[in-house]
């Protein structure tokens, strides 16, 4: 089996981060995708809390049953992809590993902690952004940032993030 492992901050999760995950699927070749919150952000960027970002994934994903919300990262000693890698190979040997990630990612992937190492362990899905390729089937530039930012404002996010995640943040008040 092909998986694909998606991870992020998905804080929140948006309307490009479902596409990338069916973009793995149906143009990269993946069974399935695991979409993975990060448990911190690898920049030490503040992010909200992972329980909130976890019921937002399962909000955003719920609609793709090749879709599934894993907490993987969570308990990932360093945070680090190369040693996510090697423990999902541990735990499920036999199957084929990619990373979902844009353009960028794919041509950074080898300054990644262990990169070397790291790419001869999983292939590298690049999805094309808007705003990075010029390639006609790029993802919208939807970011994670500024939605947060329209949120704090009051601003409408209809369109850009998933319909249930839309009535979730505004039902608990998430991102005032």
């Amino acid at each position: 089996m092909h998986i694909a492992l998606f991870g992020g901050s998905f804080d929140p999760p948006h309307l490009g981060h479902v596409l990338a995950a069916t973009y793995a699927r149906s143009v990269g070749g993946a069974d399935e995708v695991w979409v993975l919150p990060v448990a911190e952000h690898a920049y030490h960027k503040s992010l909200s809390p992972w329980d909130q970002r976890w019921a937002l994934c399962q909000a955003a994903f719920a609609g793709l049953g090749f879709v599934r919300v894993c907490d993987a990262e969570r308990n990932n000693p360093g945070g680090f992809t190369f040693h996510l890698v090697c423990n999902l190979q541990r735990q499920h040997p036999g199957q084929r590993w990619s990373l979902v990630g844009g353009t960028d990612t794919a041509l950074d992937l080898i300054n990644w902690h262990r990169g070397p190492e790291l790419v001869t362990l999983v292939e590298c899905l690049a999805v094309p952004r808007r705003g990075f390729d010029e390639h006609p089937a790029a993802l919208p530039a939807i970011s994670s940032s500024d939605l947060r930012s329209r949120l704090a404002q009051g601003r409408a996010v209809t369109g850009l993030v998933p319909a249930a995640v839309e009535r979730m943040i505004a039902d608990r008040g998430w991102y005032r």
